[in-house]
């Protein structure tokens, strides 16, 4: 039979240790040591050592010590590197290691020297009013989303702690939701007809942006993200068919899908592949980082204001509903594969508060002529009145 475990009171160079000695389930012998005020609080913290020792396993007593920082490099060395794939599967990594490492930083900043056990809901949630102070490097307010972002990650690398068995639950898990999608401040820029006129004027004024012109029509007439568009190759496209296939690692959801091109989008690719040197491999826009340069001199030559690159997704998305295609058809051109984040996308304009005004007067006015005739009389004075 197993001797009890007691613990006992150290004093060591004149401070006071609470101590528990025992042998864990693979026979090694372990000391836990915790220093005390007093010989009260010494035989609370023995008390709590014992309840540690009896729901622990070897894993989290070995992380009673282990610091934020420790998890952080654990977290970074097996989860942010360069995306692995099988076929066209993303299995493990991340696409971009600069965005991921630039998250992770503050996290580090703020938790690093912090015992991993110790942080609480209440530090995260401090962590988060902190972050939210915090202006930019540009002195900017910092914003929700970005905010979001740093939260999303620390709440999965302490999933991974969860699952190292390192933590016995999850800080997240004991308040209410500290990530709000809600919250964020969602962009509703769209353009204009008479910007997308001057836009392209802009564009074919200055031979330099020529590929600007390709880019612009494919992300307004067919909804691709800006990753989708530059990673573009002449295998994905298929001009007796007029389609374009955005390959699943290439795709933010890590899902293939195919659309269609517009006139304009397949005359446009039609003469670029009779100009290139006709190599299927090759990426159709030669752009492999950013257009930001090109971009801006052309929307400002255009005279066109607080517009962004992915703001055409919007702006095709909107357009799209507009038309009177149904959500789930444009959902499968958008690739968007939950509601909730394809609304986000979807802009109305005041023409759509005054259409929805004048459906529920045509639905009114249509269900009066189902009334006895004094009836009818009555109900429309009310309705005039």
């Amino acid at each position: 039979m197993p001797r009890e475990r007691k613990g006992s009171i150290v004093r060591r160079k004149g401070k006071l240790y609470a101590r528990v000695r025992f042998t864990d389930e693979n026979g090694k012998q372990r000391d836990l040591w915790r220093a005390a005020e007093d010989q009260k609080h010494a035989r609370h913290l023995i008390r709590q050592l014992l309840k540690e020792i009896e729901n622990s396993t070897s894993k989290q007593l070995d992380a009673l010590n282990m610091t934020f920082a420790e998890l952080a490099d654990y977290f970074i060395k097996n989860y942010i590197h360069a995306a692995v794939y099988i076929g066209d599967r993303k299995v493990s990594g991340v696409r971009s290691l600069v965005t991921a490492r630039c998250v992770i930083k503050p996290l580090i900043a703020h938790f690093g020297s912090r015992k991993l056990r110790s942080i609480t809901f209440g530090d995260i949630r401090n962590y988060k009013q902190e972050r939210l102070k915090t202006p930019t490097r540009h002195g900017n307010q910092r914003s929700i989303a970005c905010v979001n972002k740093e939260l999303g990650m620390l709440r999965r690398m302490l999933r991974v702690a969860v699952r190292e068995q390192w933590l016995t639950r999850n800080p997240f898990a004991e308040g209410e939701s500290l990530i709000s999608l809600a919250d964020e401040t969602r962009r509703e820029r769209i353009l204009s007809r008479e910007e997308e006129i001057r836009l392209l004027a802009a564009i074919d004024a200055e031979p330099m942006r020529e590929h600007l012109r390709g880019i612009l029509l494919i992300a307004l007439d067919c909804a691709l993200r800006r990753g989708e568009i530059f990673t573009l190759r002449w295998s994905d496209v298929d001009l007796d068919r007029r389609t374009i296939t955005v390959r699943a690692f290439n795709s933010k959801t890590a899902r293939a899908r195919t659309v269609a091109m517009t006139t304009r989008v397949y005359e446009d690719l039609q003469r670029r592949w009779k100009e290139s040197s006709q190599d299927l491999d090759a990426l159709i826009f030669g752009v492999r980082v950013t257009i930001k340069t090109a971009w801006t001199k052309a929307l400002k030559a255009a005279r066109i204001s607080d517009f962004h690159l992915h703001d055409c997704r919007h702006t095709a998305i909107t357009r799209m509903i507009r038309a009177g295609l149904p959500p789930a058809e444009v959902m499968r051109v958008s690739g968007h594969t939950t509601m909730a984040a394809f609304y986000r996308y979807v802009n109305t304009d005041t023409d759509s508060v005054f259409r929805a005004a004048a459906a529920l007067d045509a639905l009114n006015l249509e269900s009066l002529t189902t009334l006895p005739e004094e009836t009818q009389t009555t109900t429309a004075s009310e309705l005039i009145n």
